[in-house]
């Protein structure tokens, strides 16, 4: 005896803390014989959907029989917690900008200039909490002197914004603690940076 099962399961739409919409789902049975097997069809069906409720945890369904009949079956009720695209994207952007702050931060404390040159535009100036500005070569080259070193970086209360130009703007809170130019000391300083994307990384704009 042969018996074959078709499933058609039509794509969950959901929002965020909404139920799903109701699930559509098509189950048909061909036997090769009808006499005396309509209990059995029956049977097959309902264990078929059954098996799919619990794949997909559906809130109905509708099954169609063979003889063009329909039923339909109503299951248990779930919450759906998901996220939309843009608040998907929104908690990827957050990762990778606090990924760059970290590497940025790393590459400080490690005089690692080839790594902070890489990390900035060419145009960027820099300006520091005296209100004095410097190139980028300008700051580097203090970097790699020693005149700016830097022991130990925290940063706090990261806020990451999106534009709508494609770039990031990311403000924090970072407390460093350095010797410039022979004094040692720890500061906490109030910062924003604005980052654009160039072949898949993200460099310092401002």
């Amino acid at each position: 005896m042969l018996w074959s099962v078709t499933t058609v399961l039509h794509r969950i739409n959901m929002n965020v803390f909404m139920k799903p919409r109701a699930e559509t789902m098509l189950v048909s049975t061909m036997p090769r014989q009808r006499k005396g097997r309509m209990k059995f069809n029956k049977l097959l069906n309902t264990i078929c959907c059954m098996l799919l409720v619990c794949a997909c945890e559906a809130q109905t369904m509708r099954v169609w029989m063979k003889d063009g009949s329909e039923r339909q079956f109503a299951v248990r009720e779930i919450e759906s917690v998901t996220f939309s695209k843009e608040e998907v994207s929104m908690e990827q952007l957050k990762k990778e900008i606090e990924h760059f702050l970290d590497e940025w931060n790393d590459a400080m404390i490690a005089a690692d200039t080839v790594r902070l040159g890489a990390m900035m535009d060419d145009g960027i100036i820099l300006r520091h909490i005296t209100g004095m500005t410097q190139t980028k070569r300008e700051w580097l080259e203090e970097v790699a002197s020693g005149s700016m070193k830097y022991h130990k970086i925290e940063k706090r209360d990261v806020v990451v914004t999106s534009n709508s130009d494609g770039s990031a703007s990311v403000s924090f809170t970072s407390v460093i603690t350095a010797t410039i130019w022979g004094s040692y000391g720890t500061w906490t300083l109030s910062g924003t940076m604005r980052l654009v994307k160039r072949n898949g990384r993200w460099i310092r704009k401002e």
